[in-house]
């Protein structure tokens, strides 16, 4: 399923999520009629929070650990929750090995080894993750890493940062890896 876009939730998670959604409002002897009522009130509840998270991350900004320009462009443009998300990535480039492994004029093949450590012991464990890099004729590139956390997640991964940094010179992230709905200018339904 990493291959489908859930916002990095798993099925449990979004059965969860339900629960907490009307956690307060509903019980187990609330009447129909109750739940609509009950219902309106959470999703009115809900949107307040949203739109308070969205006016923090206009008005406040998280500082930068790097000083990479792609942070930096995370930074200007996604909400503080998202960014710390990037973030977390953008660091754990550190733990990255990158070597190429095949490459023509414009399909580059890349493995990157991750250093991970096991649970909460201190043993080590290298993970070999390949990262494929296509240029087009329009200076425009395509990456992919078979961890997907791109595409379940919509937050590019620290294997994607590690070549597209220190393997191909790439300092600022196409706009189609900045997904419109993790942006803090988006104003929601």
């Amino acid at each position: 399923m990493k291959d489908c876009f859930w916002a990095g939730m798993s099925t449990t998670q979004r059965s969860e999520s339900m629960n907490a959604f009307f956690d307060g409002y509903v019980n187990a002897k609330t009447s129909l009629r109750e739940f609509v009522e009950k219902y309106d009130n959470a999703l009115k509840d809900k949107v307040e929070k949203e739109v308070n998270a969205d006016t923090r991350s206009l008005s406040t900004t998280i500082p930068c650990v790097t000083p990479h320009a792609m942070e930096k462009q995370f930074q200007e443009n996604y909400t503080n929750d998202k960014f710390k998300e990037f973030q977390k990535e953008i660091v754990n480039v550190m733990y990255c090995e990158c070597m190429m492994l095949q490459s023509d004029e414009a399909i580059f093949n890349y493995q990157v080894e991750e250093i991970q450590y096991v649970g909460d012991s201190q043993t080590l464990r290298t993970v070999k993750y390949n990262v494929v890099f296509i240029k087009d004729m329009e200076l425009e590139y395509e990456v992919k890493c078979e961890c997907r956390l791109f595409e379940f997640r919509g937050i590019i991964c620290r294997h994607i940062i590690k070549v597209l940094l220190f393997k191909q010179n790439v300092f600022t992230i196409s706009s189609k890896y900045i997904l419109k709905r993790w942006r803090k200018n988006v104003k929601r339904c």
